[in-house]
C-alpha cells in the first residue's frame, strides 16, 4: 500500500474548495472534498466529555452569521488555529462520515474553513445532497 502525504490531501481538499467557490456544484470538487478529511475543533469543555465517551462525537455549534446555528471543519491545523487560536484539541474525520451522520433534530449550517477566503458553507439540506452526489 502506499501512503500519500497529508499534505498532498490537504492541498486537494483546499482546490476543491476554491473549485466550489468559483463553480458551486462543481461534481469533481465535491467528490475531492467529501473523501477529504476535516478537522472538527473540540473546545475544552466538549474535549473533556468526548473523552468519556469515545464512540461520540459532540459537534462544537455557534451562531455564523448571525441567526443561523453553524458547525465549523477545518482542512488544515493552520486555518483551524487561525480562526481559533486558543483551541487546541480537534477530531479528524472524513467529510463523508460526518455528512453521513448530519443531525436531523437541527437545522445546521456546515463552514469549511470559516474565516479563509476560500471558506464554504452548505445548509443542512446541502450537507445531505453532499452525501447523496457522492453516493451515486
Amino acid at each position: 500500500m502506499i501512503a500519500i502525504p497529508e499534505a498532498v490531501l490537504t492541498a486537494a481538499a483546499q482546490d476543491a474548495l476554491r473549485d466550489l467557490k468559483r463553480h458551486r456544484y462543481d461534481p469533481s470538487a465535491l467528490d475531492t472534498l467529501i473523501a477529504s478529511d476535516v478537522l472538527v475543533p473540540l473546545p475544552a469543555e466538549i474535549a473533556a466529555r468526548d473523552a468519556e465517551d469515545t464512540d461520540m462525537m459532540t459537534l462544537p455549534v455557534l451562531e455564523y452569521p448571525p441567526g443561523t446555528q453553524a458547525v465549523v471543519v477545518f482542512t488544515c491545523e493552520e486555518r483551524l488555529s487561525d480562526a481559533f487560536p486558543e483551541i487546541h484539541c480537534y477530531r479528524q474525520v472524513q467529510l463523508e462520515v460526518l455528512a453521513a451522520n448530519w443531525p436531523t433534530e437541527a437545522d445546521l449550517t456546515l463552514a469549511i474553513d470559516l474565516g479563509h477566503p476560500d471558506a464554504v458553507t452548505f445548509t443542512s439540506a446541502a450537507v445531505r445532497s453532499v452525501l447523496s452526489h457522492c453516493q451515486r
